[in-house]
């Protein structure tokens, strides 16, 4: 009896619980940090070290807001993504599709805060795709263009 209490009062020689990841980018990728998955996952204090861009726009569903997050050519670019269609899958399981060209062409962002505030998963977060669309109206509005500010971002895959 004494044997396992003195047992049980050493410090657990478990390994330490890896963060949970925030983003986990799959696919044709450059870069795994995640080899029993095969991914690269961006923990919340890993995302959050990445650069920021700010985008102050409207979106269908909200009245014009300052919206920050890195850009999303340097978020796949970490990933070692450097071109192809994304599939960006959220929280509640939906997918959708961004071209590469979009990303050059728009400097979409990976949007972590609106208006100072950190997107919750309740509400848009943890991660919305972000385009400058007050800027850019006549390409991004509509049915197409809208599809393509995916809120609840929690995976991409990375395709050919």
């Amino acid at each position: 009896m004494l044997g396992s209490m003195a047992f049980a009062a050493l410090p657990s020689m478990a390994a330490a619980p890896q963060p949970k990841a925030l983003l986990t980018v799959s696919g044709r990728i450059g870069r795994v940090n995640n080899d029993a998955k095969d991914t690269f996952d961006f923990t919340e204090a890993e995302f959050l070290k990445l650069g920021t861009t700010s985008i102050t726009t409207a979106t269908p569903w909200t009245p014009p807001s300052v919206f920050v997050g890195p850009l999303l050519l340097d978020v796949m670019r970490a990933a070692g993504v450097t071109s192809g269609t994304l599939i960006f899958k959220t929280l509640d399981d939906y997918s959708a599709p961004i071209p590469w060209e979009d990303l050059v062409r728009y400097g979409v962002i990976l949007a972590h805060s609106q208006n100072g505030a950190r997107l919750d998963n309740k509400r848009w977060g943890p991660l919305w795709t972000i385009y400058p669309r007050d800027q850019n109206p006549a390409a991004l509005k509509g049915p197409i263009a809208e599809s393509r500010f995916i809120w609840q971002v929690d995976r991409i895959e990375a395709g050919g």
